[in-house]
């Protein structure tokens, strides 16, 4: 086939949408399939299969980097996304689909009308639930509510990465066909626990004791303002342990910084913002503790399949986000407070054993149903799928 592929995002970043773009690429590029892949006009190049072609809709002058989540910029932006997809549609050669990713699919759904391809929907997020979460955007969801429940009927498939967004399609559109694959980690393995927790205090100068590590963005979404506040209850019984969080940016990382102040644990909260992907099996490895905190939102977060195969103690909050992949067999699971989460982490340095316990059973669990070899196969089925669904409809 040849696919055009929507993903209005900054690619290459290390991020969940951009990664799991690039692998799911990498899979069906090599499966024999040529994808123009078009994202917006910022990130890093990488490499790719001869069969993918990056293509970047341009910036807007006034822009310099690509926030995430839903915003006024993103808009802006997908309208450029929009024109150069419909000027690559007018081109001699014919594509066999179009795949949009998140709100491209919106776009993707607007351009199949007008040059009569079919599309997937690819559902990474549920954009109503991050349209309500954001004050500045929240008036648009009835809006919004409208055009991506016709995108889902309207798309001859629909993929998904988790259970929630796959329950959803089948509510909006019984009988659609649905084809669920969860995030493969991005870390296939952590390296050796001492050499890495000596790296970090010396790299960053960070304090001995417990080590309780964060990866990730630092968006509200995340609860990582309630893994700071957990930090001050977990100092009252460790007064040693150490709160090391990694992503960020500056705005972010500044008002972090500033809570940790006022709840009293600016010496042991360590903020180190954005780090290149390279340095994340380091963190995890060197960590006790591995939290995921996150508080709201529906799908599930990628950098939880890096922390179970790393095999470290996970803490996690007690929702779906977290629940549709792992029981407390795999993880200590909290509520979503500051209290939930300080009382998950002192379990796990109260009992070690049964921090080690649950490890061996997240790697098990990793390497039964999400590892990178359990997301190609599922990806080569999902193109081999489409394939005949498209050729169905000619």
């Amino acid at each position: 086939m040849r696919l055009l592929w929507i993903a209005p995002q900054a690619f290459y970043s290390a991020r969940g949408t951009p990664m799991n773009v690039r692998r799911l690429a990498e899979v069906i590029a090599v499966a024999g399939h040529s994808i123009d892949l078009l994202t917006y006009g910022f990130g890093d190049d990488v490499p790719l299969p001869p069969n993918v072609r990056v293509m970047r809709a341009g910036r807007l002058p006034f822009v310099a980097h690509v926030p995430i989540g839903p915003s006024v910029v993103k808009i802006l932006l997908d309208v450029r996304v929009f024109l150069h997809a419909a000027r690559l549609l007018r081109s001699r050669e014919p594509y066999d689909a179009i795949q949009g990713f998140e709100e491209g699919a919106w776009i993707a759904a607007a351009l199949s009308r007008l040059f009569a391809v079919p599309f997937v929907y690819d559902m990474d997020s549920d954009i109503e639930v991050q349209l309500d979460e954001s004050p500045l955007l929240r008036s648009l969801v009835p809006l919004a509510r409208r055009i991506d429940r016709a995108a889902v009927r309207d798309a001859i498939a629909v993929l998904t990465v988790c259970g929630t967004l796959s329950e959803r399609v089948r509510r909006l559109a019984p009988g659609k066909p649905v084809f669920q694959i969860e995030d493969a980690p991005n870390v296939t393995a952590s390296g050796d626990r001492r050499a890495a927790r000596r790296e970090v205090e010396r790299r960053w100068q960070v304090p001995g004791g417990p080590l309780i590590v964060y990866t990730g963005n630092l968006e509200p979404y995340q609860g990582v303002d309630l893994l700071v506040r957990a930090a001050a209850r977990v100092s009252v019984e460790r007064s040693d342990a150490v709160v090391l969080i990694v992503g960020g940016n500056d705005s972010q990382v500044r008002k972090l910084r500033e809570l940790a102040r006022e709840v009293g644990v600016a010496e042991r909260v360590v903020l180190l913002g954005e780090r290149p992907e390279t340095d994340m099996p380091m963190f995890l490895a060197s960590a006790d503790v591995l939290v995921s905190p996150r508080s709201l939102g529906t799908n599930t977060p990628l950098k939880l399949y890096a922390y179970l195969m790393s095999g470290r103690p996970v803490v996690a909050t007690d929702r779906p986000v977290h629940t549709q992949v792992l029981t407390a067999a795999e993880a200590v699971l909290a509520s979503a407070t500051p209290e939930g989460l300080a009382e998950a982490i002192l379990g796990v340095l109260r009992d070690p054993e049964h921090g080690e316990a649950i490890g061996r059973n997240a790697v098990r669990l990793v390497a039964t149903n999400y590892s990178a070899a359990a997301f190609a196969d599922k990806a080569r089925a999902f193109a081999s799928a489409i394939e005949s669904l498209v050729a169905g409809r000619k």
